[in-house]
């Protein structure tokens, strides 16, 4: 009859979602159902010189086979086209043996602080620099022969910020005319230092005054401090300071001394008397152009005469 025509197509339909069902509970049940996933802190701070580790700690389908490959890559500036610094696969040797295979280490900075077979793919700087200050990118790929891989890139990325007591890395005198100097002192560290002046006479000196001007670079994480126009004779101090720390360093000036004004003083009058030298002769000039031409009369000298001489 037609109600039993329509309870058997019920069944048919009940029957192939209760099949769907079913396979999709054994695909959600097969390793890598759930794919890969990457964990890692939006922040790391670091100091000049020492080490940093950059965690990544991720979760896989395959973790309880130990045939899988686990590929760890760290990246940096920029998300997936960013170049590489580091690339190391972790293996199994045996049955109970892992090796890790360095594919590529920028330098030879960096090494993994973590085991990959534990979900740990941290990374290790070592040194740290100012210039390592970037956004890092932590990728890793999990294969197993037969089945597909999973892989999965942190983004945004790690941002390490690198900090630094400050360093002197110059100073020297500036010569501006005979009279007039500047003390140059050229400071690295970060945060930007703050650059003070002590005289010979263990005065300081107005920070960032007129005469004692502070300004960023030449370098990303330089700062120079002039002093303008030191009169005292002796050694000057340059004091650098920030959060991290502190340095001095001495650099001696002559001083403005009397011998100094005094050749001022003659270079002055030479170039007084050359100018008016140059004058003289220019109105000389001038005066006989307008009183008539100027004959120039070349003198000859007469020859002895030699018939003269009794040889």
């Amino acid at each position: 009859s037609e109600r039993e025509r329509e309870r058997g197509l019920l069944r048919r339909c009940l029957c192939r979602v209760n099949m769907r069902a079913v396979w999709l509970m054994l695909l959600l049940s097969l390793p890598g159902g759930e794919g890969v996933s990457v964990e890692v802190p939006q922040m790391v701070n670091g100091t000049v010189g020492s080490p940093v580790v950059l965690p990544c700690n991720f979760t896989s389908p395959y973790t309880g086979y130990t045939t899988f490959k686990i590929t760890v890559i760290w990246k940096v500036k920029e998300f997936y086209r960013g170049p590489v610094l580091f690339n190391v696969t972790s293996r199994a040797i045996n049955e109970e043996g892992f090796e890790n295979v360095v594919h590529s280490n920028v330098n030879g900075r960096y090494r993994l602080a973590g085991d990959p077979r534990q979900s740990d793919a941290s990374l290790e700087l070592r040194s740290a620099t100012l210039e390592d200050t970037s956004q890092y990118f932590c990728r890793v790929e999990v294969k197993r022969q037969g089945l597909s891989p999973y892989m999965k890139e942190t983004n945004p990325g790690i941002i390490l910020k690198i900090t630094g007591p400050p360093t002197i890395l110059n100073m020297y005198i500036q010569v501006i005319n005979a009279t007039q100097f500047t003390l140059v002192c050229l400071v690295g560290g970060e945060p930007a230092p703050n650059i003070a002046w002590i005289d010979p006479q263990n005065q300081s000196l107005p920070v960032n005054g007129s005469n004692t001007p502070v300004m960023r670079g030449p370098g990303k994480y330089q700062v120079v401090g002039e002093l303008h126009g030191p009169k005292l004779g002796g050694n000057y101090t340059c004091k650098a300071t920030n959060s991290r720390g502190d340095v001095t360093h001495k650099i001696y000036f002559a001083g403005v001394t009397e011998d100094r004004a005094l050749l001022k003083v003659i270079i002055g009058a030479l170039c007084g008397s050359l100018l008016l030298i140059i004058a003289i002769v220019v109105g000389l000039v001038m005066w006989r152009r307008k009183s008539g031409s100027i004959t120039f009369v070349r003198e000859t000298r007469n020859q002895p005469d030699s018939s003269k001489y009794v040889y």
